[in-house]
């Protein structure tokens, strides 16, 4: 039994080593102000889309209490 677990950690510490050695070439080779447009893109899409679906739910909101007779003035707008 021990040996198998001598076996599996000498293994398991190979490919990990292997595995680190990868991503450090993989991170020396990345252009970082292209990381950094692709990350501004994303994050401006998300924002969007977070707000566009907060926005719809307040609308939505707005006009169930409007069929109902109630009258909602939103903030800040």
């Amino acid at each position: 039994m021990p040996e198998k677990i001598a076996t599996f950690f000498s293994y398991f510490t190979s490919g990990t080593r292997i595995t680190m050695g990868w991503l450090v070439e993989w991170f020396k080779n990345i252009d970082w102000n292209q990381v950094a447009v692709i990350n501004g893109i994303v994050i401006g899409i998300a924002t969007f889309l977070t707000n566009f679906y907060y926005k719809r739910r307040q609308t939505k909101a707005m006009e169930h209490a409007a069929q109902r007779g109630i009258i909602i003035h939103p903030e800040g707008d």
